[in-house]
C-alpha cells in the first residue's frame, strides 16, 4: 500500500499546477553520489587528490570527505504571532524570512571559496538560541497533516538551486525536536517524509542527501522519530524513487552518542555529533567504534554538528587537539556549529544558528573555522573586509586584506540600514556621505569579485552607530 501511495504522490508532484502535463525539470549541475566511504560530485571524489600536510609533517587525505557546516536556519520563519517579534533584524526592526534566505544565498559563494562543500538545512530549523528546552515558536515546513508549506519550499528551492550552481551538497534535515509535535500523529510524520522526499526527487535535485531528524535520542514526541524506530522512516525515504533516482538517507544522535545497530544498518552514511565531546580522543573513539560495528558497511562517516573547538579553550583551531582536525585525521567529515551564547545575544555578527543570522563570515570564530577549512582542503579562501570609521559622520574607509591577483575586486559598496547608499569601482575605497540618513545607523562594507566564474560577496561586520558613541545622539 505504501508503494502505491508513493506512486500516486509521485504522479501528483510530477504534474504542473495547471494540469497541462508533466513539469519540465531543468538540467542540474551537481550530482552527489556515495562510492564506498567516499562522496563523489559528478562522478569525481570530492577534494580530488587533496592531501592536508601539517606543519609537523603529517599527511592526511581529504579526498572523498564532505566538509560541512550546520546552517539549519536558511529557510527559517515563525508562524506564531506571539513569538515572531523575537527575531527582528537590528536595522529594520522587522523579521523577514525572504531576506534571511536571500542573505544566506549571498554568502554561499564565500563559504565555497574556503572549501565548504556541504551544509545542513532543516525543514523545522533548530533552536534559535543554540540550545532550548521549550520551543513555542512555529518553524515548520510541514503543516500538521504532513503537507508542505509553500513559503518554506519556495525558499528551500532557491537555496538548493544556488548550491547546485556552486557545486555544493545540501544535507536536508526533515524534523527537529520541539517542532515535531506540530504534526498531528504518526501518519502525519510518514506523510511528511513522503511529501518532502518526492518534492526533492520531482524537482530533479541531485545535490541533496537526507537527515530524517536531528538527534533522534532527544525529546521526540512521536515514537517513529525516536531512535528505536527511526530506521522505519529511513527505509521509507530510501524506497521512494522517481525516474529511477532515489536519495541517500541517514539520521543523527545527540553529541557523543554512537548510532544504534538499526540505524547503522539502514543508513547510507553515518552521522555523528560532537557537541559535548570535550576530549578529541573521544571523537576518535566514536569514529572507530562505528567502523568496528558488525552492522557497519563501508560508508562515509560525517560529523555534521560540533561546537567544541570554539567553546572549549583546550581545543581551539590549531592543527591538532580539536574535534575538527582529529576527525579529518581519522577520515571522517566534520561540520561547524555556531550560535550566540547568552552573553552574546546582542551581537548580531556572531553565530550561524541564532536568529536573526548574519550569514557572512563576520566574527573571529567564523574566520578561525573557515581559515582552517581552507588550509585543510587547499582552497583559496576570500579576502577579509574591514570598515574603518572616521569621527566625522558619513566617512568610512574600506580596508580589504589578502586580495588575490587573479580575482581583483570589482566594486565595493557602503550599506547603511540594509540599503546600498554608495558604490565605488576603483581604489581608494573611501566613502564620504554628504547627507547620511537620519536616526540610528547600521553600517557595513560589501565587496564583490569573481572567482572561478562565481560571483563572491564578502562583507565587514555590521556596526551599530559607528560614527558616535553607543547610545549617543542621532542626527
Amino acid at each position: 500500500m505504501r508503494l502505491i501511495a508513493g506512486f500516486i504522490l509521485m504522479l501528483l508532484f510530477g504534474l504542473s499546477a495547471c494540469g497541462e502535463g508533466p513539469v519540465v525539470i531543468p538540467e542540474r549541475n551537481t550530482q552527489v553520489s556515495i562510492v564506498g566511504d567516499q562522496f563523489h560530485i559528478n562522478g569525481v571524489p570530492t577534494y580530488q587528490g587533496q592531501e592536508w600536510t601539517t606543519s609537523y609533517g603529517g599527511h592526511y587525505s581529504v579526498e572523498g570527505l564532505l566538509m560541512n557546516a550546520r546552517l539549519v536556519q536558511g529557510v527559517f520563519d515563525d508562524l506564531n504571532p506571539q513569538t515572531r517579534g523575537q527575531w527582528t533584524y537590528p536595522d529594520t526592526k522587522e523579521w523577514d524570512p525572504d531576506r534571511n534566505t536571500t542573505e544566506f544565498i549571498d554568502a554561499m559563494a564565500a563559504w565555497r571559496e574556503h572549501g565548504l562543500l556541504a551544509f545542513t538545512l532543516n525543514l523545522q530549523g533548530g533552536c534559535p538560541y543554540g540550545y532550548c528546552n521549550d520551543q513555542p515558536w512555529d518553524n515548520s515546513a510541514f503543516a500538521p497533516d504532513g503537507s508542505l508549506r509553500a513559503g518554506y519550499m519556495s525558499r528551500l528551492a532557491r537555496v538548493i538551486e544556488k548550491a547546485d550552481e556552486l557545486g555544493m551538497v545540501v544535507i536536508l534535515g526533515y524534523f527537529y525536536f520541539g517542532q515535531d509535535d506540530n504534526l498531528l500523529d504518526e501518519q502525519a510524520v510518514i506523510t511528511a517524509v513522503e511529501n518532502a522526499t518526492l518534492w526533492v526527487l520531482n524537482k530533479g535535485y541531485t545535490n541533496v542527501i537526507i537527515e530524517i531528524n536531528n538527534e533522534c535520542n532527544v525529546r521526540y514526541d512521536h515514537e517513529i522519530l525516536q531512535c528505536a524506530r527511526v530506521h522505519e522512516l529511513i527505509n521509507i525515504a530510501k524506497d521512494i524513487s522517481a525516474d529511477g533516482r532515489s536519495l541517500y538517507v541517514s539520521t543523527s544522535l545527540g553529541g557523543g552518542a554512537v548510532p544504534l545497530t538499526n540505524i547503522v544498518e539502514a543508513s547510507d552514511y553515518i552521522l555523528l555529533h560532537g557537541n559535548g565531546v570535550r576530549d578529541p580522543d573521544r571523537m576518535v573513539s566514536m569514529i572507530r567504534q562505528v567502523r568496528g560495528m558488525d552492522a557497519y558497511r563501508t560508508v562515509p562517516i560525517v560529523n555534521n554538528e560540533d561546537d567544541q573547538p570554539w567553546r572549549v579553550d583546550a581545543q581551539g583551531w590549531g592543527e591538532t587537539g580539536n574535534n575538527f582536525t582529529e576527525s579529518v585525521k581519522n577520515y571522517a567529515s566534520w561540520g561547524y556549529f555556531d550560535f550566540r551564547l547568552n552573553h552574546e545575544h546582542d551581537d548580531y555578527n556572531l553565530g550561524f544558528q541564532s536568529i536573526p543570522v548574519n550569514w557572512q563570515i563576520s566574527s573571529g570564530r567564523k574566520h578561525d573555522f573557515f581559515r582552517l577549512l581552507a588550509d585543510i582542503t587547499g582552497s583559496p579562501g576570500t579576502p577579509v573586509v574591514h570598515a574603518d570609521f572616521s569621527d566625522e559622520i558619513g566617512k568610512v574607509t574600506a580596508r580589504i586584506s589578502d586580495v588575490r591577483s587573479d580575482a581583483p575586486l570589482e566594486k565595493v559598496m557602503l550599506v547603511v540600514n540594509n540599503e546600498i547608499v554608495s558604490t565605488l569601482e576603483a581604489e581608494p575605497w573611501d566613502f564620504n556621505l554628504s547627507d547620511p540618513p537620519f536616526g540610528e545607523h547600521w553600517v557595513k562594507v560589501r565587496a564583490v569579485y569573481t572567482s572561478a566564474e562565481r560571483q563572491v560577496v564578502i562583507e565587514s561586520p555590521y556596526f551599530r552607530n559607528p560614527w558616535w558613541p553607543y547610545g549617543g545622539p542621532a542626527r
